[in-house]
């Protein structure tokens, strides 16, 4: 995953409208992304002192990515924006497919039921359900290694983390990370990726959020030193102003990735909405390729979540 680029991407399911997109160039393989779907409150405030204020983790898993299942049967992963085919979050109110959303009508946003045999009714998908790839436990050491340069966009599956967003935070900005490791041995690691203001903190009722990013393990055939392979490197980091800049932006870990082995990964997943604290600096060897002055950035905790799991390759 090194210079990754992630993607941001929100879809209220009851409402079927796009909330949020800042789409960044695609650099080295595909984006996270966020989306954020009908919650299982179905529409109704939850009482504020039922809950401390926080993130609750939902689920996590690794699925299928439409990128394997893509090479094989000869179609194109992504749909018309550039987005890939699953998760697809559906927003249907009725049989009639009325405020279906067009996310998932660009993939299949419906499938058929029929008596005889025949595909004549479309049933949408509705609110509250999404398309996922199947989560399994063991994988393909071959499908999932990325030792060489060739293996790079050869995505074996995906990421797929859930949480509930009960903070009430909408002011400080919200942060992802997640590492792959066999024993003491990065496969892989995102670095931070700093997604900006929390644009579910006040969502009503509590946002459900799903974060998702297609992966593979590896060193993309670079062997050696720190933001190695799927170990980010920085991306639109150091940032020209002490603000958010408007798109989402990556901070390298300074791991060095090496090549997977048959066994089990662990998965590290941690989610933040923390408060930004940046500094600014005319020194080329910490502004590196940013023009100074350049501004770096710590954050301050507020609310977080860490979420793992595991798969087995062989």
């Amino acid at each position: 995953m090194n210079s990754r680029v992630f993607q941001l991407l929100a879809v209220f399911m009851i409402l079927a409208v796009c909330v949020s997109g800042a789409f960044a160039e695609q650099h080295k393989s595909a984006p996270y992304h966020i989306a954020i779907v009908q919650n299982h409150h179905q529409g109704q405030q939850v009482p504020s002192p039922l809950l401390t204020a926080n993130l609750y983790g939902t689920a996590a898993t690794f699925v299928g990515s439409p990128y394997a299942d893509a090479a094989a049967a000869g179609y194109n992963p992504l749909n018309a924006t550039g987005a890939d085919l699953w998760p697809c979050f559906g927003s249907a109110t009725d049989t009639a497919g009325t405020n279906a959303n067009p996310y998932c009508a660009s993939f299949a946003d419906d499938y058929y039921v029929s008596t005889s045999g025949s595909p004549t009714t479309n049933v949408y998908i509705p609110g509250g359900a999404a398309v996922l790839g199947t989560p399994s436990y063991t994988w393909s050491l071959t499908a999932c290694d990325a030792s060489t340069t060739a293996d790079t966009f050869n995505f074996c599956g995906q990421t797929n983390t859930w949480y509930e967003d009960d903070t009430g935070d909408s002011a400080d900005e919200l942060t992802y990370s997640i590492t792959a490791q066999q024993g003491t041995t990065y496969v892989s690691d995102s670095g931070t990726v700093v997604f900006g203001p929390n644009g579910f903190g006040g969502a009503s009722p509590a946002a459900n959020v799903v974060i998702y990013g297609d992966a593979n393990f590896g060193t993309d055939g670079v062997a050696t030193g720190p933001n190695n392979g799927n170990c980010s490197a920085d991306f639109g980091y150091p940032l020209t102003a002490g603000a958010w800049p408007g798109s989402t932006y990556v901070i390298a870990a300074g791991k060095t990735c090496k090549n997977p082995t048959a066994g089990t990964v662990s998965f590290v997943a941690t989610t933040e909405v923390a408060t930004p604290v940046y500094t600014e600096s005319s020194k080329a060897s910490v502004c590196l390729t940013t023009p100074t002055p350049c501004w770096t950035v710590k954050f301050t905790k507020k609310y977080a979540l860490t979420q793992k799991f595991s798969i087995n390759l062989e």
